[in-house]
């Protein structure tokens, strides 16, 4: 990330259809990668984490996570693939070990495909720059830059997998 940026964690039934109990947003630090979520409605009990971002792959928690009500609990989707359910994210750093969620689906329609890429292919025509959703790489510049992640995304057939 090369930005700060908002995220939307749906707090989910641990069982079908999946409910969403609760909703919490907050703001991910672009150097820790650390936010605080608070989730003011759901009683203590395992829930899964969707995680939602406005040009990024919907995520979910690989398993269901105990939550109990007025106590910090901690999840770290940075540490593992294996933390996010299907093992659905990607190795970014080695150095410390980094994963992050798959960017690229700014249509938010649950696959990286030619429709994102021509809406990001598009804005780079145009040369569009600030805070739109066909900035994949977080540097207020839509170019070849996201156009290459997008591509490589699709390419790879990167979708959401949830329960």
């Amino acid at each position: 990330m090369s930005i700060s940026d908002t995220v939307t964690v749906n707090l989910r039934s641990s069982s079908f259809p999946y409910n969403i109990v609760d909703v919490a947003k907050a703001v991910v630090n672009k150097t820790s990668f650390i936010s605080k979520l608070y989730f003011r409605n759901a009683p203590s009990g395992d829930y899964y984490l969707d995680i939602r971002h406005r040009n990024s792959i919907e995520t979910w928690s690989a398993s269901p996570v105990t939550l109990t009500r007025n106590v910090n609990t901690n999840y770290d989707l940075t540490s593992a693939a294996n933390k996010s359910y299907g093992s659905n994210l990607i190795l970014v750093d080695n150095s410390p070990v980094r994963f992050a969620i798959y960017s690229g689906d700014v249509n938010q329609d649950g696959i990286v495909d030619a429709s994102d890429a021509l809406m990001v292919d598009n804005d780079a025509n145009i040369f569009a720059t600030g805070y739109v959703v066909t900035d994949v790489n977080g540097d207020y510049s839509v170019d070849a830059t996201d156009a290459l992640i997008v591509d490589n995304n699709s390419t790879n057939f990167v979708s959401k997998i949830t329960p």
